[in-house]
């Protein structure tokens, strides 16, 4: 026979109970903020690898820009392609505004994406100390 089951006082099993909860609590709100947090980092990163590869591309395609090619004027507005080199500088020009445009994209992914991402991650640290404080100042 066993011997009969010991009687825990409620108030140390609601203790107890209450820190597994709190420390579920910190595992859960740390986890999102690391979520945020490589969220932020990747955007950050993404950005910048996206910010080369524009530059680079303008930089290469305005290389081509620059040289002379027969039958072609620079300052020609002409939509007349009806040879390869007025294609080819279109084609170019085309580049140009494509890198400039991902240029752009690349500082609205920061401002819309990393910014905000830092400050929710912020602003959940802020509130689970808040949270922290109530509790551990009623217990």
């Amino acid at each position: 026979m066993q011997p009969p089951p010991r009687k825990v006082k409620v108030t140390q099993e609601l203790k107890n109970t209450h820190t597994e909860q709190m420390t579920r609590l910190h595992f859960k709100h740390q986890t999102e903020c690391d979520l945020l947090e490589d969220m932020r980092s990747y955007s950050l990163k993404k950005g910048q690898l996206e910010r080369d590869y524009a530059q680079a591309l303008q930089k290469l395609a305005s290389q081509y820009l620059k040289r002379d090619w027969p039958g072609i004027n620079p300052d020609d507005q002409r939509t007349d392609y009806r040879n390869v080199y007025a294609v080819w500088r279109s084609y170019l020009e085309g580049t140009v505004q494509v890198s400039q445009s991902r240029l752009n994209v690349c500082d609205n992914y920061k401002s819309q994406v990393s910014d905000p991402a830092k400050t929710v991650r912020l602003y959940k640290e802020q509130q689970l100390k808040k949270v922290s404080r109530c509790v551990d100042s009623g217990s």
